[in-house]
């Protein structure tokens, strides 16, 4: 009996690396349904952008340089006509504002 149990226990061994492993979930396959967030960049350039059109400024993504990102707090530099401003930026609400500008 004991050498019958070896006999299949050294056969299921033997045939594990062919088995399917159909059962278990893997984490990066979401069945292609996942899109990637903004980067933080982005999102506190469009904030940027939005902030520009509500002044009626004309701002492209070009116009905005020194991007900086510390934890909730951002700044920027904007160059706006003929003059540049330094923008700083809070993330209050899910959402990044302009607090002040010099």
């Amino acid at each position: 009996m004991v050498v019958f149990s070896s006999v299949v226990f050294v056969g299921l061994l033997a045939m594990a690396p062919n088995w399917a492993i159909v059962d278990i979930p893997y984490p990066d396959q979401t069945g292609g349904n996942h899109h990637a967030s903004p980067s933080v960049e982005s999102r506190v350039t469009d904030a940027l952008l939005e902030y520009a059109k509500g002044r009626s400024v004309p701002l492209q993504k070009a116009d905005i340089s020194e991007l900086r990102v510390d934890g909730a707090k951002a700044s920027a530099r904007l160059h706006v006509g003929a003059r540049f401003e330094r923008v700083t930026l809070e993330y209050h609400n899910q959402e990044w504002r302009v607090v002040r500008v010099d």
